[in-house]
């Protein structure tokens, strides 16, 4: 007879199952609970190359995102002050094509004092930092790449500011006598007007005559060079004119006409004499008379413009000043220093401003977006608002109205809008930094685009399907139910329960 016993229903096996069974629904139900497949690297496999692999690109692409954060930042920063200062230039230009004095000369008194205002605010808006960090000084973001107004102007200690710089070369460009650094000097029938050996002053630059009976000789010779004017016979007649040509400190052209008379000769006329030697006296009269006027009218305002230039030094330029004192009879520059001179502008001074700050934002994308306060549109309305802001209009000054007019306009040639099509011009640094905002606005959507498609490939590896681990949960449940019950029930067995 065979015996029966639990050796024929070996339980190990089942309790195995059991306990793997259990395990595996251990885990479903921390997967359920979580949503991930697995709680660590190792529970992952193979998986987990691809998993780590997708994640750190998803980390660069997170630095990108912040890296072009800030930059959006600081670049709305840099529009709202280009767009100010576009505002500023607008309004000086339309100012300075108003023309005269106004109402009881009004402007002649409020010009200086608008043009001051408006310089402040330009300095002011050239040293806006964010956080700390100064955006007009290149890449040096740890100081204020521009100095006060008041600094500027005034000065500090024993550095000179622009008023003292300007006035030094207002009396090296009039000189002495008030001629603009021109002698003039006549022989006989022949004046002879030729420049001092000076930078200073005004330059020959031509002379004609409408008349067959004035020989005029056009400058050169020297040095300095000379132009002169000869009478002879026959003499002039009424009507016929001599213009003389000038090149002015700031580079800009004037003329002056005289034009010989029988009579009494009024401002800019000369009297046709009894013989040629009296007619040349005359026309030197008038030439002294001219000059000086020109010099102290049109000289004056164009000196102002030639000290700002050489004050509010631009890329790769040095502060130049006179060379004094005496300053009425110098001949040269020299370049300012940190001792003596207040320097404007002490950030960086790069040929490529816009790539003293870069930033990277995608692979292989780098944004750059420097600016540097002594770039030639800032430069240009810095120059344009200081030559003004430093000068004087009394009333009482028979000069006033001819410096005014010579000022204005000016004004209104530097600041034409013509100049924004030029490189560094406030509008060419604006579509400069639009074009670096909107390439990491574009960079950024793609950033998104990408992070969204490595987010659903990492939730494929990592994500535990919820409907498939519940219905596995309940299935699983099921079979443990079962090998419970029937491994309990072969716990029982016994041979008693088969005899009868």
């Amino acid at each position: 007879m065979t015996s029966v016993g639990k050796t024929m229903f070996p339980l190990a096996n089942g309790i195995k199952n059991i306990t793997n069974m259990k395990a595996r629904y251990d885990q479903l139900q921390t997967q359920l609970a979580s949503g991930e497949k697995a709680s660590t690297l190792a529970e992952m496999g193979s998986d987990r190359y691809f998993d780590l692999a997708l994640r750190q690109r998803m980390a660069r692409m997170e630095g990108y995102q912040q890296s072009i954060s800030t930059v959006n930042l600081r670049l709305e920063v840099l529009d709202t002050v280009m767009s100010r200062l576009d505002t500023i230039e607008s309004d000086a230009r339309a100012a300075a094509i108003s023309g005269g004095g106004g109402t009881s000369g009004i402007n002649f008194q409020t010009a200086p004092t608008l043009a001051g205002s408006r310089f402040d605010e330009v300095l002011t808006l050239l040293n806006t930092d964010v956080a700390g960090r100064y955006m007009f000084g290149g890449n040096r973001t740890d100081g204020q790449p521009v100095a006060t107004s008041s600094e500027v102007m005034n000065g500090v200690g024993a550095r000179a500011g622009f008023k003292q710089v300007a006035g030094e070369r207002k009396l090296a460009d009039l000189g002495a006598d008030h001629l603009g650094r021109l002698d003039i000097s006549r022989v006989t029938d022949t004046v002879t007007l030729a420049e001092e050996t000076t930078v200073f002053g005004m330059k020959l630059s031509g002379v004609t005559t409408t008349s067959a009976n004035i020989a005029v000789t056009a400058p050169g010779g020297g040095p300095p060079p000379a132009l002169t004017v000869q009478f002879g016979t026959p003499l002039p007649g009424a009507g016929d004119k001599v213009q003389v040509s000038f090149t002015m400190p700031d580079g800009t052209e004037e003329q002056l006409v005289l034009v010989a008379t029988t009579g009494t000769p009024g401002d800019g006329e000369f009297q046709i004499g009894a013989d040629a030697d009296a007619t040349a006296a005359s026309f030197e009269t008038a030439l002294t008379g001219s000059v000086k006027h020109l010099a102290e009218t049109t000289l004056v305002s164009a000196s102002a413009y030639a000290a700002a230039e050489n004050f509010f030094n631009g890329q790769g330029e040095q502060v130049m000043r006179v060379d004094g004192p005496p300053f009425d009879s110098a001949t040269g520059l020299i370049a300012g220093t940190s001792a003596n001179t207040m320097l404007w502008y002490t950030g960086e001074d790069s040929a490529d401003p816009r790539s003293t700050v870069t930033a990277r934002v995608g692979e292989g994308t780098t944004v750059g977006y420097g600016v540097q306060a002594n770039e030639s549109g800032f430069i240009n309305l810095i120059q344009t608002l200081a030559a003004v802001a430093v000068q004087d209009f009394p009333d009482s000054d028979p000069t006033s109205e001819k410096r005014y007019t010579s000022m204005m306009s000016r004004n209104a040639s530097r600041l034409a809008d013509t100049k924004d099509n030029q490189p560094g011009s406030l509008a060419a640094i604006t579509v400069e930094l639009g074009l670096a905002q909107s390439t990491t606005g574009a960079i950024a959507e793609r950033h998104t685009a990408h992070s969204a498609q490595l987010g659903n490939m990492l939730e494929q590896i990592e994500a535990a399907p919820t409907e498939t681990i519940a219905m596995e949960i309940l299935a699983l449940k099921t079979r443990l139910e079962a090998s419970y019950q029937t491994t309990a029930l072969l716990s029982q067995l016994s041979l008693v329960n088969y005899m009868r």
